[in-house]
């Protein structure tokens, strides 16, 4: 069941949405040649203390960090480990915030130095694909326009949407009603509604979109090693639109 949040709880998943943004770019700020995922993690830790609140996914299901460190052929869920950035290297952060039991989600991509064209256009197409799929959010939308939003635009880069994750509500909890993946069809799942809090979070590469989950049991990377790049935001339905809790 979708749950739909006040207009005050609305104001405090945001309250958590903004530590997560501000977490988030720091994070990216200080992933350089170098420095260790687990050096990242540290970072998120204190950051998210200072601001009093809690990062999310520590305890998840039983998983042990604050964020989520992916880089190249891993879309999501990369472990922070002593493994250290490399120049070229893409690599996708995932920050999760819990401020006084409301939960907010952000994601993003970048290029440590230097990359081709088509890494480039992996990482600035998906970004689009997440803007674009926003501003189709109001009310009276089906979730399946958002996701043959996000899915027209990969494909017009033609870059391939990762259908085997998805994005999901979320404000009470991590992880929420809807379902929400990187292409569908239009007419198709749940209808929103004024109050509901999504994130929108596609996922794309430059390969076949097939993905397996790594040995170490988190892990998600791609079958055939190709890059891939991840953006999320965490979006209020609005009377007549949406509001961006996580900019």
């Amino acid at each position: 069941m979708i749950q739909k949040k006040s207009k005050e709880q609305i104001r405090l998943i945001q309250k958590s949405g903004l530590i997560a943004k501000f977490t988030l770019k720091e994070l990216l700020s200080a992933a350089k040649p170098g420095v260790s995922r687990f050096e990242l993690e540290k970072i998120a830790n204190r950051l998210i203390a200072a601001r009093g609140a809690k990062p999310s996914f520590l305890g998840y299901r039983g998983y042990k960090f604050a964020t989520c460190i992916s880089i190249n052929d891993e879309v999501v869920h990369g472990l922070p480990s002593q493994k250290r950035i490399k120049d070229g290297d893409i690599v996708s952060i995932d920050v999760g915030v819990n401020y006084n039991g409301y939960y907010s989600d952000t994601a993003a991509t970048i290029i440590v130095g230097q990359a081709s064209q088509e890494i480039k256009n992996l990482v600035s197409n998906t970004r689009k694909a997440l803007m674009d799929a926003i501003s189709v959010v109001k009310p009276g939308v089906r979730v399946g326009e958002i996701e043959s939003k996000t899915g027209e635009v990969l494909r017009v880069s033609k870059l391939k949407p990762i259908l085997a994750l998805s994005g999901h509500g979320v404000g009470f909890e991590v992880h929420e009603e809807p379902s929400i993946k990187s292409d569908g069809e239009i007419e198709s799942g749940e209808i929103l509604e004024e109050g509901m809090v999504i994130a929108i979070e596609p996922m794309a590469t430059l390969g076949t979109g097939e993905v397996y989950t790594d040995k170490d049991g988190w892990t998600i990377k791609t079958v055939d090693g190709k890059p891939a790049a991840h953006f999320e935001h965490t979006i209020a339905v609005t009377k007549n639109g949406y509001k961006m809790l996580t900019v």
